[in-house]
């Protein structure tokens, strides 16, 4: 399911930015729900956040100018990176991103975040059209 694999890799995305390493063992998570090409999207968007991450956080800067990237939260970053990342380099509709990664704000971070990681990811689509 996509969207499981989508919020292992937000996982997996917040736990680099906390630790600054890359574990690539996904077994801590429900095998029932990631099918081998669930764990190669997932591992995918990981890797490719990874690789893109000074990039990422330089458009999240800009789109974020009331807050030094410093600042925010953990979380709302790993979200933003993944977010940003997904409608740049994936295929997948800039709506379901947007949904998806607002709603691991809503799971993960505080009620505020979620405003703000909406308002950044739309300005970012936005800037795409």
């Amino acid at each position: 399911m996509r969207s499981y694999a989508r919020e292992v890799a937000f996982c997996k995305i917040y736990t680099y930015i906390m630790r600054q390493d890359f574990d690539s063992d996904f077994s801590q998570f429900d095998a029932d729900k990631l099918d081998e090409s669930d764990l190669e999207f997932a591992q995918s968007l990981v890797e490719g956040v990874i690789e893109h991450k000074s990039e990422l956080d330089a458009v999240i800067a800009e789109l974020s100018k009331q807050f030094k990237l410093s600042r925010i939260y953990r979380p709302d970053l790993a979200a933003l990176e993944l977010g940003i990342y997904e409608m740049r380099y994936a295929d997948t509709p800039r709506p379901v991103v947007i949904n998806e990664v607002v709603g691991f704000a809503k799971k993960y971070s505080t009620d505020k975040s979620v405003s703000f990681v909406n308002g950044v990811l739309a300005s970012y689509a936005r800037s795409l059209s």
